[in-house]
């Protein structure tokens, strides 16, 4: 099989508390979120490793929409497991706890097949194995980062780092205060300009604001545009929301869209994710569906239909 997209990340079983009640022990994590997504239009496969105590069984979504399971690797010892609660309008979200497990301590291996993968995804997670993952990626074309709060906060040199890797880099207003050490209020709108002035001197050419419910902001030289969200979703479980929109914009840039497409089926595949506990809602996105609510979408306060048809 042929790889577009190769995601290295985390596969995680979730507890996750929200507004809408709880639930424990389901199949999460960055890897899978950003995979399912950018399967609705591309060939992805996640780079990860999981516990012996994971029940494989649970991959079977992953499987039923063509997602290559090669470059997961099952090793001894416990599983990658994440809990969080969600604010009442989904915006905020504390973490309760992350048990890495073998993500941490099992060195990743590349499987051969998807090393020449022209498009490659680190998502939230230790920042060593990101590295250790690029470093057996052959010339990739294009290289995005995105994290969480605790690997900015813990590994803030480290991250840094890791952005010589990259050509995207999309993170939140948190994620953004903590790489740049930011001594003001988080809803000061210097913010990301400042954030930008610090993530391009370090290699990325673009920077991805991401804004919850807000939608994102793409920064790109001197060029500053605003994406929305999706208007009036009811929103269930804002888990793997930034996870499945950098996954889909990638599937749309490999699919020949240019960023602002992408982040437009992005921001239109992300409100599926939300509608539903855990990975039940990317899982009922499809093509057609997806590209209808883009139309929702506005770009700099324009309506993005003309960017998207229902049939693209």
């Amino acid at each position: 099989m042929i790889v577009d997209l190769a995601v290295v990340g985390a596969i995680a079983l979730d507890e996750i508390h929200s507004q809408a009640g709880d639930i424990d022990q389901v199949l999460g994590g960055s890897a899978v979120y950003a995979s399912l997504a950018a399967s609705i239009l591309a060939r992805a496969a996640p780079i990860s490793v999981i516990g012996d105590d994971f029940d494989q069984t649970l991959l079977q979504p992953l499987i039923d929409r063509g997602v290559d399971l090669d470059g997961i690797e099952h090793v001894e010892g416990p599983n990658f497991r994440w809990g969080c609660r969600y604010s009442s309008d989904g915006d905020v979200r504390e973490t309760l706890y992350t048990r890495a497990g073998v993500y941490d301590t099992h060195p990743i291996v590349v499987d051969e097949a998807i090393r020449h993968a022209p498009y490659v995804l680190l998502t939230a997670g230790n920042p060593d194995q990101n590295h250790r993952a690029m470093t057996q990626m052959v010339e990739p074309e294009l290289v995005a980062i995105d994290t969480i709060e605790r690997e900015v906060a813990e590994r803030r040199e480290e991250f840094r780092d890791q952005l010589r890797y990259a050509d995207i880099v999309s993170i939140n207003t948190l994620e953004a205060a903590h790489l740049i050490q930011w001594q003001g209020e988080q809803d000061d709108p210097g913010l990301p300009a400042a954030a930008w002035s610090v993530i391009r001197s370090l290699g990325p050419s673009v920077f991805i604001h991401k804004k919850a419910s807000q939608g994102v902001e793409i920064f790109e030289g001197d060029r500053l545009t605003r994406v929305s969200a999706v208007p009036g979703i009811h929103v269930i479980d804002p888990t793997g929301a930034g996870d499945t929109f950098i996954g889909a914009l990638l599937s749309a840039v490999a699919r020949g869209c240019d960023l602002v497409e992408g982040a437009v089926w992005g921001c239109a595949a992300a409100s599926f994710a939300i509608e539903q506990f855990g990975i039940e809602g990317i899982c009922l996105a499809t093509r057609e569906l997806v590209a209808d609510r883009t139309s929702l979408v506005a770009v700099d306060n324009v309506p993005a239909s003309t960017l998207f048809q229902s049939s693209r």
